[in-house]
């Protein structure tokens, strides 16, 4: 008895000393904050396909949350395109962009977002993006060239992929200096970006939906060749995996995870929350700050949800320039 209260007392004396160095570190790192770059800063480097995390705890309402995720990807879209990023990912443990887009509400991803707009009135700032209202789930079997040994059987993957085309700013052409605000124009031409939606159900769930077809396809052509299936043992090949997993959801290079009900103190472990693990091998995690949140209209009265401020963007581009890739022979 007295034994067990002593590792109860040391476990919980070493918790205390953990606390405490997370939030003296925190402060130190609060004290010496600098600000990022701007927005069209040239960085070393940028991301081609960025991945934009969105987290909510279940405290919050349902509806302001579903409103915060939709205003920070209407944010994040409307970055990307100015720095000529191609690919975004916006992903939610629940699957609350794709219900989104099942639903035909794909247009309300289009415009941006209009309280940045309203502040530069004269700035033609939107990108009039046309985007199929009822977009087809990505079938990644179908967009490969692929033998007849291939799949052929279906795969539930649950990612929704919607192209959007280049378009032209109406009234601004050359814009040297950039404007404050979130609204600036780079360029006469706003890039083609492509939105990936993912959820939970494109992880595990999408592992077994691979696993199950790829058996149910070996089943088949056992019969079309005369092998009895059940006389034959079945291994399934990582090799034939990967592609019908990674086929629909190209690897992101950047993932940015952001918490829209805040952190505390001490902050938890960095997560994945449900993400396919297969295609982060190569990819670069960063999550934003709250310190970069206090911002004037991130946080309304009416709600506890933060959305994610251009600071804490421009800080997570400067750590992905500043990152050194050794990707070995």
């Amino acid at each position: 008895m007295l034994r067990t209260s002593c590792i109860y007392l040391t476990l919980r004396f070493v918790h205390f000393l953990y606390v405490l160095l997370v939030s003296i570190t925190t402060w130190c790192q609060r004290r010496n904050w600098q600000a990022p770059q701007p927005l069209t800063a040239l960085r070393s480097k940028l991301p081609s396909h960025l991945c934009l995390v969105l987290v909510a705890d279940n405290k919050g309402c349902e509806t302001e949350i579903e409103t915060a995720f939709l205003r920070c990807l209407q944010r994040v879209a409307t970055w990307c395109r100015q720095l000529g990023i191609k690919t975004l990912t916006a992903y939610d443990r629940d699957g609350t962009h794709v219900s989104w887009i099942k639903r035909g509400a794909s247009t309300l991803f289009v415009r941006e977002d209009v309280s940045a707009v309203e502040e530069h009135p004269d700035d033609s700032c939107e990108s009039e993006v046309e985007y199929p209202l009822t977009p087809p789930l990505s079938e990644p079997s179908l967009s490969r060239n692929q033998s007849p040994d291939r799949v052929k059987v279906p795969v539930s993957l649950d990612i929704v992929t919607m192209h959007g085309s280049a378009t032209r700013s109406h009234k601004r052409r050359n814009v040297a200096v950039r404007p404050k605000g979130e609204c600036a124009v780079v360029s006469s031409t706003s890039g083609k970006l492509t939105l990936h939606f993912a959820s939970r159900a494109s992880g595990k769930p999408a592992i077994a939906s691979a696993s199950r077809s790829l058996l149910e396809n070996y089943v088949r052509r056992s019969i079309m060749s005369g092998v009895t299936p059940n006389g034959v043992d079945y291994s399934l090949d990582s090799n034939e995996l990967r592609p019908v997993l990674e086929g629909a959801l190209p690897q992101p290079d950047f993932m940015i995870v952001h918490h829209v009900n805040g952190l505390k103190i001490p902050y938890p472990p960095f997560e994945l929350h449900g993400f396919p693990p297969w295609q982060i091998t190569l990819t670069e995690f960063h999550r934003t700050h709250p310190t970069d949140m206090q911002a004037p209209g991130l946080l309304e009265s009416t709600s506890l949800c933060t959305l994610i401020s251009e600071t804490a963007f421009c800080r997570a581009l400067d750590e992905y320039a500043g990152a050194q890739f050794r990707l070995g022979k």
